[in-house]
């Protein structure tokens, strides 16, 4: 099974790809340099396939996934700094990655008959709930920006494919990229006393 991945140079797409390639599948990986541009630990994704491909050029993101010929496509690619997709003069971008890129993954997937799983977030609900949301509740509450256009990948995706998972994460950690835990740890080096915000 040959399985291509978007946004291997961030943190999710870095670890999916090795996580694939020790469950012996082959993943070929994709993200906007020229050549694999995460962290340099050795493992499979700094060796393995890789394509240089910008999302968000429809025509690009056809022609590359009719030329792999994957059986899945896990689309991990996105716009994921939370705060600045509130900036004014950065929505257009995070909607011509996270919706728009999408769009044209699916449009791909369907093309070539891939199943597609696509990552989204919590953030398309407002979190407000007393219980948890069901599976395939439509109830849907952006918190913000960010949330408004993962949810539009979402609709993306379940409009275009019959085969796809979509997956709602709320926090990703891993070597590559800085994260929450990496943070903490670099603070606690420098501090005896932490004080985070649990809200």
């Amino acid at each position: 099974m040959k399985i291509f991945v978007t946004g291997v140079a961030g943190q999710l797409g870095h670890d999916v790809m090795n996580e694939l390639a020790s469950r012996g599948y082959v993943g070929v990986g994709t993200d906007l340099a020229e050549t694999y541009s995460g962290i340099q630990d050795g493992s499979y994704v700094t060796t393995a396939e890789y394509v240089s491909l910008d999302i968000t050029n429809s025509e690009a993101v056809m022609n590359t996934i009719k030329s792999v010929n994957p059986d899945v496509v896990v689309h991990c690619a996105a716009w994921t700094a939370v705060d600045l997709a509130e900036d004014e003069d950065k929505q257009a971008k995070v909607k011509a990655i996270n919706v728009d890129g999408t769009q044209n993954i699916a449009d791909a997937c369907k093309e070539v008959d891939a199943k597609m799983v696509y990552i989204s977030t919590d953030y398309v609900f407002d979190g407000q709930g007393t219980k948890p949301w069901q599976p395939d509740c439509k109830d849907y509450k952006p918190l913000n920006v960010y949330g408004q256009t993962k949810l539009g990948g979402e609709l993306a995706v379940s409009n275009t494919l019959s085969k796809y998972f979509i997956v709602r994460i709320a926090w990703v950690f891993g070597k590559n990229g800085n994260n929450f835990i990496k943070t903490m740890l670099n603070v606690g080096k420098k501090f005896d006393t932490l004080r985070v915000v649990n809200d």
